[in-house]
């Protein structure tokens, strides 16, 4: 397609892909404004959103959105072409044949992902004008365990069999992508995304911020203080827009930490008056 009027090109990437090569074109125009929606939140306009494996998103309205799982899907069929690929010899013509094959494969895995990931940006943002998620650094999650090593030198085990099964429900998730996608998303509908820091969202009451310590297998959140009782994610999905919201009303939040304190000083003045 021809390059818009006014505009012109600042950088130009050749790209291989599985499917043949494509160009990609960074164009500019300086006198076109950089539009920052500014929408001031609340509690009718947002939504929170928990991101995570059991389900892929939770949102602070009660919607569970499931996950996908496209590579696993895809694993077997994956698996069986590889063995096939180590049998054939290095650079003859069937192994370039199987190996276009996995990575088109690969292709397709990756492009059904975006495709469904940008339908969920869409559909989230189809009742709201501001969404509110976590600020996770999934470089950290995926992460490999520390090594241990026992009195005489020798290594134990630190669950890293475990955790490699994680990483490849986490690298098939690609959370980092899709939050790209809804800040894509975000600027093409003029409509915000509003990060809020992680810690705590799942240890504390979205209702009166106790701590209430869960381990990753316990799923049901139940709450001694207040008496709220709810999935662990749908209340973690209310404490992220409770928090966000906090935090854009000129309140002095920015986490789940700094609410609860807030909380505790407002609470000491209360009894002190009383």
């Amino acid at each position: 397609r021809p390059i818009p009027k006014g505009f012109k090109v600042k950088t130009g990437t050749v790209i291989r892909e599985a499917d043949g090569w494509y160009i990609s074109l960074t164009i500019e125009d300086k006198t076109v404004p950089v539009e920052v929606a500014e929408i001031q939140p609340t509690k009718e306009n947002s939504k929170g959103i928990d991101l995570g494996l059991l389900h892929y998103a939770v949102t602070s309205d009660g919607e569970f959105i499931e996950v996908p799982k496209f590579f696993r899907l895809s694993e077997h069929r994956l698996s069986k072409l590889q063995v096939r690929l180590a049998k054939k010899s290095k650079h003859s013509k069937p192994w370039k044949i199987l190996k276009r094959k996995i990575a088109k494969l690969h292709q397709l895995i990756a492009r059904q992902r975006l495709d469904w990931q940008f339908k969920l940006a869409y559909h989230l943002f189809s009742d709201v004008r501001v969404i509110f998620l976590e600020d996770l650094q999934v470089a950290s999650l995926l992460r490999r365990c520390k090594v241990k090593l026992g009195g005489n030198g020798q290594f134990l085990p630190n669950g890293q069999s475990a955790k490699s099964g994680l990483n490849k429900s986490l690298q098939d998730a690609a959370f980092g992508q899709f939050v790209q996608v809804l800040e894509y998303v975000a600027w093409k509908l003029s409509k915000r995304i509003i990060k809020v820091d992680p810690k705590g969202t799942s240890q504390h009451c979205w209702e009166c911020l106790s701590k209430v310590p869960k381990s990753l297998s316990e799923r049901w959140h139940s709450c001694s203080n207040c008496g709220q009782e709810l999935d662990r994610d749908y209340n973690s999905a209310l404490l992220i827009q409770k928090i966000g919201l906090l935090s854009t009303q000129g309140e002095d939040i920015t986490s789940v930490k700094t609410a609860v304190r807030v909380s505790q000083t407002e609470e000491s003045r209360v009894r002190h008056v009383a």
